[in-house]
């Protein structure tokens, strides 16, 4: 709420008017800092400790407060920093899902805190300047492929294709299971991606498929070893790092389980417990 200080004098005229003059001061926003940032990670995070897990708010904490700063320490470089409005919209998504004491969180839930926590540290490559991720690119742009390379560039929007249609320029996208391919003698194509055979960062597999040692294998169900949601089929599609990574809907929490035990860094967690 705003501050108001109120200060009166008594008006020398003859009709002792009083004057009231008003200051307003403006709270700082939130999580100005990547240390207020972590603080407000963990403490939205640890919601948990009320609700079904029963652990320690103050141990899970401080873990979360580190799993926090190697998160934001990894993500920085010399050309991205971390941005205060971001990182406040990461925190309300966390206090969100988190909140309320929940029983679970689902893959689709667990994904869309993935993408906006990652936006929390963000870079300032122009238009057609290279990219790993669109948190690399400046505000509006996006990370897209360049044909026939492994590398990208930061455009200005996705182009939807359809089938067979030429793909050539950075951001035109390829419908599912269609990718972008350079041809003999012509421009680049939307051409169905693989099922079986050889595989790379160029030459994708299908949905179905993911590609391991560089050939095309089919994605883990319930319970099979993961290294990422990469690995996990649609109906399981979350890739639960705790030991042993497997694939499964989401996470689950209730007093003493695995994933509650990650979230407070009990036992041996393996890394945020949002991340893909």
């Amino acid at each position: 709420m705003p501050t108001t200080r109120l200060i009166a004098g008594l008006a020398t005229v003859a009709i002792g008017t009083i004057v009231v003059a008003c200051t307003i001061t403006t709270p700082p926003p939130p999580d100005q800092n990547e240390s207020e940032f972590c603080t407000d990670w963990a403490s939205a995070i640890c919601q948990l400790s009320n609700g079904p897990c029963y652990f320690s708010a103050s141990t899970c904490e401080a873990y979360q407060n580190t799993v926090c700063m190697s998160f934001v320490s990894a993500a920085e470089s010399s050309t991205r920093q971390y941005n205060q409005p971001n990182g406040e919209k990461c925190i309300n998504a966390l206090k969100t899902a988190y909140g309320g004491s929940p029983s679970a969180i689902s893959a689709s839930t667990l994904a869309s805190l993935n993408a906006t926590c990652e936006m929390a540290v963000i870079g300032d490559q122009q238009l057609n300047q290279s990219c790993s991720g669109d948190n690399d690119c400046a505000t509006n742009l996006v990370c897209a492929p360049v044909v026939g390379t492994s590398g990208s560039l930061c455009v200005s929007a996705l182009t939807p294709k359809e089938a067979g249609d030429i793909c050539a320029d950075p951001g035109d996208q390829c419908p599912p299971d269609y990718y972008c391919a350079p041809q003999a003698g012509g421009s680049p194509t939307c051409i169905p991606t693989p099922t079986t055979g050889p595989c790379s960062a160029v030459v994708p597999c299908d949905s179905a498929d993911t590609c391991v040692n560089g050939a095309c294998v089919p994605r883990g169900g319930a319970g099979a070893t993961c290294s990422s949601n990469d690995d996990c089929v649609a109906s399981d599609p979350y890739c639960d790092l705790y030991p042993p990574a497997q694939c499964t809907q989401g996470l689950t929490f209730a007093r003493g389980s695995a994933d509650c035990n990650g979230t407070a860094g009990l036992d041996q967690a393996a890394s945020p417990c949002w991340a893909a």
